[in-house]
């Protein structure tokens, strides 16, 4: 039996080191040379900053199998992926997004050097073409999980049923796929996709205009590993489609529709044919879409719900909820974002009669204004609750906050973001109650300019206050209370100086990232002061005129802090 610490092999310290969160390895990795090497090898995805540490990063972390390229310019993308190339790590996910075009070249030498990348992230490219997808396919054709959504450039050089029908024809093995935004794609594209890829498990079509409840039809009947299908804008749906759809979708649990009219027959439809759904999404419905009694009938042949989400449902009402409910025994989350007829009572009956709910979103819904719901908050005490997402209710108030603490005890993430009645006092209560916060947003709540004292948030790692009241007395009861915090959005909170920060920074000493765009006492200096004041800052985000010069960002990215502006 070993008899001290240094006794233990590598392996057991390993072991204990991968029940940590990532950002938590850090402290050990500081500790000893020992932990250091082993923290390296426990790190398996980086995002890279600065292209000319690719090559040492890849030495240091030798077990990386996913890199994010994002945040680089599109003229370092092609020797940074050469680079990654022969590297020797064994890649499995890649993500380029946000690049203006693919570098084609670099992509070919790594798909020949990377015979095991699984993963391409490519969405919001400024340019993505058919010749994009053929050089995808060929130069990766073992890839399983492709996001091609949203490219930016659209309407000029675009993706089209082509492109797609060469990408479907090479990647047999593809089981998930994102086309989302591509508005030249129509039914043959899927088509294509259901045929040619069998294993196919994943497909969202989101915004994609030309596509129609034909090929969705078809995706159904003839992808047999089909799980998950997102599709938006079907403007009508041809119910003799889907009439003999019994013997097909076996395997489908999730099924999103958006922006679409989905009559009451549809949903009839998915009944009789008796697919085994967890989650369903029917959000910003069309007119002439169900009714009340069409989703009641549903939901009351899907009692195992997992997921709903019936955002901008704007016939919802508290009494229809409440009867929704009861056929929702084992509901995790709800989504009832743009419901606006809804109060508290739904949140209080969600949470009585939902004893597995963890999430409930209702952005822009009317939580405060139904008088305070005082009976329907009786017995409503839910443990599971983690998550609440309440912005943009205008009648939210500091006593329909309080009764929420006691529905809610063990929440960790509450978003109250522009919800103008709450105040300095509201949020302290509340907070004295939820001391397992994890994340808080008060964004755009001028009210708040404090968020109470004489009580420890030790949970609290995300704090986002842009342009709320904040202010430097409330920075400093923030570094009091909010000793773990890792990231602060002060976005616009004109009453912060460097005062209030001295105590952040004195006091937050794992603080990751902060946001300062919009603060009047911040200047082309204090960037270098924040990183030496606080060496874990990797992010520092400014208004543009208070930017420090291009080489000095490149000092402070090489002490490993990225410093730049929205």
């Amino acid at each position: 039996m070993a008899n001290s610490c240094k006794d233990l092999p590598d392996e057991c310290w390993e072991l204990i080191f991968k029940r940590l969160h990532h950002s938590h390895l850090e402290s050990p990795s500081l500790s000893c040379k020992r932990f250091l090497s082993i923290t390296n090898t426990l790190r398996t995805h980086l995002k890279i900053l600065d292209p000319t540490l690719i090559i040492p990063l890849s030495k240091r972390f030798p077990r990386l199998d996913s890199i994010d390229l994002s945040s680089l310019r599109n003229g370092q993308l092609h020797h940074v992926i050469i680079d990654i190339a022969t590297s020797g790590l064994n890649l499995k996910t890649l993500d380029l997004s946000e690049s203006d075009r693919l570098p084609l070249e670099s992509l070919k030498v790594l798909g020949s050097r990377m015979k095991n990348l699984r993963v391409l992230m490519c969405s919001c490219l400024l340019t993505l073409r058919d010749v994009d997808l053929v050089v995808i396919a060929d130069s990766m054709p073992c890839l399983e999980d492709l996001d091609i959504s949203e490219p930016i450039n659209r309407f000029e050089a675009a993706v089209t049923d082509s492109g797609i029908e060469v990408l479907s024809s090479k990647l047999k093995g593809l089981r998930k796929i994102d086309v989302s935004g591509n508005h030249y794609i129509t039914d043959k594209s899927l088509l294509a996709l259901s045929t040619n890829c069998v294993y196919l498990a994943e497909i969202f079509v989101l915004d994609c205009w030309s596509v129609t409840s034909y090929g969705i039809a078809f995706v159904l009947r003839n992808s047999s590993n089909l799980s998950s299908l997102l599709v938006s804008q079907l403007s009508r749906i041809e119910f003799g489609l889907f009439d003999n759809l019994v013997c097909c979708a076996r395997n489908l649990s999730a099924l999103g529709i958006f922006d679409s009219s989905v009559p009451d027959e549809f949903l009839h439809f998915i009944v009789k044919a008796g697919i085994p759904l967890k989650r369903l999404s029917l959000a910003r419905s069309l007119h002439q879409s169900f009714t009340f009694s069409g989703i009641s009938l549903f939901l009351n042949k899907y009692r195992s719900l997992e997921r709903l989400c019936l955002a901008g449902t704007d016939f919802l009402t508290d009494e229809n909820i409440s009867d929704l409910s009861q056929c929702l025994p084992a509901l995790v989350l709800i989504d009832l974002d743009l419901c606006n007829n809804l109060t508290e009572s739904t949140l209080f009956t969600l949470a009585k009669n939902c004893t597995f709910l963890e999430d409930i979103s209702m952005d822009g819904a009317d939580v405060g204004g139904g008088g305070g719901g005082d009976r329907a908050s009786d017995n409503a005490k839910n443990p599971r609750i983690k998550s609440l997402n309440l912005v943009k209710n205008r009648n939210l108030t500091d006593e329909c906050l309080a009764k929420l603490a006691s529905v809610c005890p063990s929440l960790e993430v509450l978003d109250v973001s522009s919800c103008k009645g709450i105040t300095d006092n509201g949020i302290a209560d509340f907070l004295k109650c939820g001391s397992k916060i994890r994340k808080l947003w008060i964004n755009k709540c001028r009210a708040i300019k404090n968020i109470g004292n004489g009580f420890e948030l030790s949970e609290l790692v995300v704090l986002g206050a842009a342009r709320s009241g904040i202010n430097d007395d409330g920075l400093v009861v923030i570094g009091n209370t909010c000793r773990g915090l890792l990231n602060l959005n002060l976005d616009g909170c004109l009453g912060v100086t460097t005062v209030g920060l001295k105590e952040i920074l004195t006091n937050c000493e794992r603080l990751r990232e902060i946001n300062l765009t919009g603060c009047l006492d911040v200047s082309t200096e204090t960037a270098d002061w924040l990183v030496s004041s606080r060496p874990s800052l990797r992010k520092i985000i400014l208004a543009h005129s208070s930017l420090p010069s291009g080489s000095q960002r490149e000092l402070l990215l090489r002490h490993g802090c990225l410093v730049l502006s929205e």
